[in-house]
């Protein structure tokens, strides 16, 4: 089965080279470097955990790995992804509470 990156690749190779362009700009270019590579993918790991992308998930682990990132950093960033998950939850519903509350 084709990745996503795959399929973009076929159906749009534009937007698939820019996706890898841009890649190389925030990992490679030396203007963007002042956040090390560790801690992007770490990023990677946590933001793609908490929009609920199995697959971006598994590439990113991979990546850390790959990068010498310990499996007890990426736990902590997928405990990290999943307490923000949690607390914006508390953000979402918060007008909905205002709603039940004696002052309404």
């Amino acid at each position: 089965m084709k990745t996503p990156m795959q399929l973009l690749q076929e159906f749009a190779p534009e937007f698939a080279q820019n996706q890898m362009d841009e890649k190389s700009l925030i990992f490679e270019h030396p203007k963007y470097q002042a956040v090390p590579a560790k801690y992007k993918l770490l990023i990677g790991i946590a933001s793609a955990a908490i929009i609920g992308s199995d697959t971006c998930t598994q590439m990113w682990v991979k990546m850390a790995k790959d990068k010498g990132v310990t499996s007890e950093e990426i736990t902590e960033a997928i405990m990290v992804a999943r307490y923000m998950k949690q607390a914006t939850v508390n953000d979402t519903v918060s007008n909905a509470l205002r709603l039940l509350s004696p002052d309404q």
